[in-house]
């Protein structure tokens, strides 16, 4: 549901974001977009994979440190934002495989794409976001452990 929620957030702030874009006959953040968010997304999705694999290493810390603690839910969502972003990638090559399809035409076929590609790359920085956010939490319960031991 959370997701859901986010989702319709992220369309929201993008179809906002295509219309500003629209209005102000501005096609920037839609160029480099369209040129770019493979890459962008690729690169994201390292980053996300080599964060996440120094939080499992903090996790395995705190498992041998402590067994009784059950990560399994923060593990299963280290395996669902990785496939977000495999799922991510794939929606940006339809979506630009579409867009510029010379066979297939329809009423607002660039805004549709360029709203898609928008959430597509809010949606990548929120799982940034999250990832980082963890870091930070693992950072403060070391910090807790520390304390308790002195």
């Amino acid at each position: 549901m959370k997701n859901l929620k986010n989702i319709s957030f992220f369309l929201v702030i993008a179809f906002a974001m295509t219309a500003i874009g629209n209005f102000l006959d501005s096609d920037f953040l839609f160029t480099y977009l369209q040129t770019n968010i493979i890459g962008l997304l690729i690169t994201l999705l390292a980053i996300n994979t080599a964060t996440s694999g120094l939080i499992a290493s903090k996790i395995q810390d705190f498992v041998i440190q402590k067994p009784e603690i059950d990560f399994s839910s923060t593990i299963k969502e280290m395996k669902t934002s990785l496939l977000e972003q495999i799922i991510l990638i794939i929606i940006s090559v339809v979506c630009l495989i579409i867009q510029n399809s010379q066979k297939i035409k329809f009423d607002f076929k660039d805004d549709i794409c360029n709203t898609l590609l928008i959430t597509v790359f809010i949606y990548a920085i929120d799982i940034l976001w999250d990832t980082g956010k963890a870091v930070f939490v693992i950072i403060e319960e070391i910090q807790k452990m520390k304390n308790k031991e002195n």
